[in-house]
Parts: C-alpha cells; sequence; structure tokens
C-alpha cells in the first residue's frame, strides 16, 4: 500500500482538489484507492460525497475512540465514492482532538496505527491535510511514506515550500522517518513572466524532487468539487482532466512492483498502460535527467523522478528506434539494464531501443 500526504502549510494552493482528483485517476486505473480527510474543513468530503446528508461518524470518532479503546475503527466510517474510491470523511469535530492528546506519549503516530487496520483492502492511501503544521499534519506526515507539496507560482507559496521542508527534515531526525518528498506546481496561468520564473526556481532548487506534470488553472475543477464531483466524472474536455491524468500517470509509472509489460530482448525500458518507462538506480544522486532522440538530446526540462532508490520517467512513443543516455549529477552515461547499444558520435555509447508496432496504442 502506498500512501501518499498531500501537504502545504499555505492555504489556497490546490491541496484538496489535488487529493481528490488524483485519488479518483488512480481509481479508474484499477487501483483500490481511499481519500483520507484530516483537514476539519472537510473540503475533501464535500468534494466527493454528492448527497447533502452528514456522515454520521467521521476521522473524529476514529482517533476519540483509538484514545479511550472503544471500537470505532477506519473501515466502520468509510463511505463509497465509486468504483475502486472511498473516503474516510471529516468535520469540524476534528479539531477539537488535537486538545484531547495534548501532553499523550505517541500522539502523533495515530493516524499510522489507524491506517494499518486496512493497509490489505487498499492500492493507495491519499491523505488531504490542513493548511498548517499540526497534530493533524504531522499524523499524517508520520502515516505517508510520501509528500505532495502543491504549489502554486507565487513568492509566498515559494517561501512556504521552504519552510515545510524544513519542518520535514526535522521530523525525519526527530523519528526517523524519511519521505519522499515532491512539489507539484497549481493553479498556472504561465501567461507572466513571474509565474514562469518561479516554476524555473521550484525546479532549479529542487532538482528531482518534483512533478513534471504542472496543472493549470481551470474553473472547471472548482465547478466540479461543488457537485461533489472529481474532474473526471465531471468534465473530460478541460485542462483540469489532462493536467491530473498526467499527474497519475507519473505517480503510477513510481510503482517498482507493478508488473509491466517487458519488450524482447533488454529489460529495459518497460511498457506500462501510461507508456514507456525509463528507469534507473541512482540511491545517492542529487539529480537524473533522460536524454535521447526522442527529447533532442536536451538537458532542460528532462528531468526524471525520484521514489527511493529508483528514478524514473515516462514517456508517449511512437513506435521506431530510439537512442539514450542518462546523465547522473552531470555525468552521462549508458543504461545499465539495456545490452545493447552503439557507439556515439561524441564518445562513449548510447542505449538503444525499439518500440514495435504492437505498442502503437500507447503512443
Amino acid at each position: 500500500m502506498r500512501t501518499i500526504v498531500i501537504v502545504n502549510q499555505k492555504g489556497g494552493c490546490g491541496k484538496t482538489t489535488t487529493a481528490i482528483n488524483l485519488a479518483a485517476f488512480l481509481a479508474l486505473e484499477g487501483r483500490r484507492t481511499l481519500v483520507v480527510d484530516m483537514d476539519p474543513q472537510g473540503h475533501a468530503t464535500l468534494g466527493l460525497l454528492t448527497d447533502a446528508v452528514q456522515p454520521s461518524k467521521t476521522m473524529y470518532d476514529v482517533f476519540v475512540h483509538h484514545g479511550n479503546g472503544r471500537d470505532t475503527r477506519i473501515r466502520d466510517i468509510i463511505r463509497p465514492v465509486q468504483t475502486h474510491l472511498d473516503v474516510a470523511p471529516a468535520d469540524i469535530l476534528l479539531s477539537a482532538v488535537p486538545e484531547k492528546f495534548a501532553g499523550l506519549s505517541g500522539r502523533d503516530v495515530i493516524l499510522a496505527a489507524v491506517l494499518d487496520g486496512v493497509r490489505h483492502k487498499y492500492d493507495y492511501v491519499i491523505v488531504d491535510c490542513p493548511p498548517h503544521v499540526g497534530f493533524l499534519t504531522l499524523n499524517a506526515l508520520n502515516a505517508c511514506s510520501e509528500a505532495i507539496v502543491p504549489v502554486d507560482p507565487g513568492f509566498f507559496s515559494l517561501h512556504g515550500l521552504g519552510k515545510l521542508l524544513e519542518t520535514l527534515d526535522v521530523v525525519a531526525k526527530k523519528t526517523g522517518h524519511d519521505i519522499a518528498v515532491r512539489a507539484l506546481v497549481t493553479l498556472y496561468g504561465g501567461r507572466t513572466q513571474f509565474a514562469r520564473d518561479v516554476v524555473e526556481e521550484i525546479r532549479k532548487h529542487l532538482a528531482g524532487r518534483y512533478f513534471n506534470t504542472v496543472i493549470r488553472h481551470s474553473v472547471k475543477l472548482a465547478e466540479a468539487a461543488s457537485h461533489g464531483l472529481p474532474i473526471a466524472a465531471y468534465c473530460r474536455r478541460c485542462a483540469g482532466f489532462d493536467d491530473y491524468a498526467a499527474l497519475a500517470a507519473e505517480v503510477l509509472a513510481m510503482e517498482t512492483t507493478r508488473p509491466v509489460e517487458v519488450l524482447p530482448g533488454p529489460s529495459a525500458p518497460t511498457v506500462t498502460p501510461e507508456g514507456v518507462v525509463f528507469a534507473i538506480e541512482a540511491p545517492d544522486a542529487r539529480r537524473v535527467q533522460l536524454l535521447g532522440d526522442f527529447n533532442g538530446w536536451t538537458l532542460d526540462g528532462n528531468e526524471m523522478t525520484p521514489a527511493g532508490p529508483i528514478w524514473t520517467r515516462v514517456l508517449k512513443l511512437h513506435p521506431g528506434r530510439y537512442r539514450y543516455r542518462y546523465v547522473v549529477d552531470g555525468l552521462w552515461q549508458s543504461d545499465p539494464l539495456n545490452a545493447e547499444v552503439e557507439p556515439a558520435p561524441f564518445g562513449g555509447v548510447n542505449s538503444v531501443f525499439v518500440l514495435n508496432d504492437r505498442f502503437s496504442d500507447q503512443s
């Protein structure tokens, strides 16, 4: 089970929108997905449940009963949303939980223990957090192995991102619990030079720790949430649909245990329903890039994404023969998993692979 927390201490940057829509697209790909609403505002709950009936039990009951030994467990409050997608709802009562657990030992790992009860049932748990770092957010961080930080392209968002990364470092040093963090640019208009500069700064300072997908500003995303629907169930022809589908594809590409269809011959690259997956193990690298015929051998904008020691990138490619290399912290190298190579014009060797016509539906 992959556990992903959506977190940023700054409000209004698209946390809940990301939690709802990423979860919905993962569910559409057949992944059993649970959204855990850890925000007392309950926006993830409102954005997924179309009915107006207030859930009788919420995450408040789960926390309180966990503390006093009574019987409400997370499985008792889960509500179905659509095929493969459920939500553990929250409401304003959740804001009273931090005070109830004040001073108790182990208070910051309650959610981790709670989620153990559904570990066998889900492939993904997506946790939506309140817009501040406190008891509820620390519980979410300690319960998850990955974090997505939505960042809208503004000065205060960059400042908040820096503070959040400092907080995560403190958590890791204090608890020994490391989280793989990646920034996600949201609410992107792209019409101003300032917005473009902010995105460039994020990618410059967070090499290997951001998503290639950029979530553009889309009115349809807000409309969908107001109807209690993810964008995939509301409007398929809009930027919001395209962008969150692309984000889900990136997240899915990080699955190291998912069965994939392997091309004949070399063991890499591999083909998935999301596209061709390039992968290299580089546990000590700070930055890995993928260059080849398919991107004009250009360094800029061709970052790979880490998931533990494995760095990946997914590309939609047409059938054909391709040459490529990885650049690991500035050092060019061929693919160690691919035995097929040819001499490069400027020295060394390029890795080579062929995408056959029978995979043309991936293009």
